[in-house]
Order: C-alpha cells, then sequence, then structure tokens
C-alpha cells in the first residue's frame, strides 16, 4: 500500500494598486510507507566491513540553520557504540557491546548535551566505556586559546592533546566525530590548510571519521568571496577540500519549496569524490530522504 503526501507553497504578490494576488502551487509526493535510513548496501549506517577495514574513511555531515543534524548524530552514535539504530532502521535491531571505540570532539556543545539527547534512543552514554568525549567547546577562548590573532601555536597543542588522548587508546577499531571545528577559521586567524592538516591526522588514527559542519548561504559558505582574510572564504576553501577527500556525503537541507509543519527536512545521502577502497562489495546508496522529527524526538522518514 502506498500514501501520497501533499503540501503547498504559496507566494503572496502585492502591487502598487493594492490588490493582492495569491498563487498556490500544489506539490504531490508520492512515496512509499515510512522508510528505514540506510547507507550502505548490506542495509548498514556503518558498515562492518569499514571497522574490520586496515584503512581510514572520511565523511562529511553538511547542515543549515533549521535542519539540526542531532537526530541523526545521535543514530550513528548508537551504531557505533552498540550496532543499533533504533529510530532510524528498524532492521538494526542486535545489540553488538562495544561494536567500535567513540571519540566525539565537539567545538559547540558540551558532554551533557549528548548524553541527554541520546537517552532518547534508549543510549545512557555516560555508562558506556568504549564512549569518550573530548571538550574543546567549554573554555575554548578562556583558557585554550588566549590569542585568536595569534592563534596557530595555540590551535596545534589543542590537536596535539586530541592526538595523544586517542592515542593513549591500542584500539585500533575506532570511529571520531568532529563537531563545528570550522569555529576556529571564523574566530581565530589560522588558515584553513592549517586545520586541514590537523583534520587528516586525526582520520589516520580511525577507521571512519565524522566531521560535522554548517554550510549556510551566504553567511558561512560562498564561493564569490575573494579575499583570503576573510572567515566565509577560510570556511569556504575548508568545505571544498574536505569534499574533495571525502567518500561519503550527508547533507540536511529545509524544502526547498517552504516550511511544512509535517516535514523537518531532506537529507541527501552521496558519494564522495574518493571511493570507498578496500571494501569488496559495499557501496554508498545514493537517495534523498524527507524526513520529521516531532517533539517526542520520533523520527520519520520517506523516499523523495
Amino acid at each position: 500500500m502506498t500514501t501520497q503526501k501533499y503540501f503547498c507553497s504559496i507566494d503572496i504578490l502585492t502591487f502598487r494598486d493594492h490588490r493582492v494576488y495569491v498563487s498556490t502551487s500544489i506539490h504531490i509526493m508520492a512515496t512509499s510507507q515510512q522508510q528505514d535510513l540506510v547507507i550502505f548496501n548490506d542495509n548498514s549506517l556503518i558498515s562492518n566491513e569499514i571497522l574490520k577495514s586496515p584503512s581510514s574513511y572520511f565523511s562529511i555531515i553538511s547542515h543549515v540553520q533549521g535542519t539540526s543534524p542531532t537526530w541523526l548524530i545521535n543514530s550513528l552514535l548508537e551504531n557505533s557504540l552498540i550496532g543499533t539504530a533504533c529510530l532510524v532502521n528498524n532492521d538494526l535491531n542486535k545489540k553488538i557491546p562495544n561494536r567500535s571505540e567513540v571519540y566525539f570532539i565537539s567545538f559547540s556543545h558540551p558532554k551533557d548535551f549528548y548524553i541527554k539527547n541520546c537517552k532518547k534512543n534508549g543510549l545512557d552514554l555516560s555508562l558506556l566505556p568504549n564512549f569518550k568525549f573530548i571538550d574543546c567547546f567549554s573554555d575554548l577562548f578562556l583558557k585554550t586559546i588566549k590569542n585568536p590573532n595569534k592563534a596557530s601555536s595555540e590551535v596545534s597543542k589543542l590537536f596535539e592533546n586530541i592526538l595523544d588522548e586517542i592515542n593513549a587508546s591500542a584500539n585500533s577499531n575506532k570511529v571520531i566525530f568532529i563537531e563545528s571545528m570550522e569555529i576556529l577559521l571564523s574566530s581565530t586567524n589560522i588558515e584553513s590548510n592549517e586545520l586541514l592538516k590537523q583534520c587528516f591526522k586525526i582520520n589516520k588514527l580511525c577507521r571512519q571519521l565524522f566531521v560535522i559542519l554548517a554550510q549556510d548561504y551566504p553567511q558561512i559558505i560562498d564561493l564569490s568571496v575573494s579575499i583570503p582574510q576573510d572567515s566565509v572564504f577560510k570556511i569556504t576553501d575548508f568545505l571544498l577540500k574536505l569534499y574533495h577527500r571525502s567518500q561519503l556525503n550527508l547533507n540536511l537541507q529545509p524544502l526547498p519549496t517552504g516550511r511544512a509543519n509535517d516535514i523537518t527536512g531532506c537529507l541527501t545521502v552521496s558519494k564522495g569524490a574518493i571511493p570507498y577502497e578496500n571494501i569488496e562489495g559495499v557501496e554508498v546508496i545514493e537517495k534523498e530522504y524527507i524526513y520529521y522529527v516531532n517533539k517526542e524526538s520520533s523520527i520519520k522518514l520517506f523516499f523523495r
């Protein structure tokens, strides 16, 4: 059985004679019933073949204002840590204790933010020994980076500490998330290549790295900006170079037709510029979903 979803966009046009015309367009989206989120052709979010591979892989999770990726990150964390993904894929229901060691590096939220949110997935991060949180948010510009105009050495020291903490674990099966590291480009004088260098050092220490960043246009990303010292130029340059190195891209956008009460946004799953090597038979399933996150944080996905 298939269902039909309808939503409309309304444009109100006012002319000089003060007459108002309303133009309404109906968008019909035929979808099957609610879908599971699937990223790879083995019905997984993070394939076992990735975790078993000797290589290091890199993915981008990009979002814009109004399409917070928290629900997606929570599910990827759950899948990395214990193998399930209860809110987005009904088939991923078998727990695998200590599936991988997960490091979450955040420049925009404290640890309590994710502990609270992951409880909605039935996951208590505070009780999982294979979850490690590296707080780069608290006191970032009070203790860690004291002089943003001469921040190169302080940023290098920050990442040295991060690398040392990750290297302290002998577990080779690691998944790492880095959230909002572009803040360093907008708030300090460091260049995009400096940050890229640190990012790829971290990537070498894990099987899978997810970089989570904002992609708002033109506030953060704008290809027309040409002044190297401009923070928008630096972040745009940083993002473009990341895309040239990624194997997987997950992009969250609002509806192009505007807001709808029962649709939060669109999720696009696409292959990166570099294929997954040393993984036989595993491919990214490129799809586009529309999704709805309600007040109770339950998630519904439909093919677009």
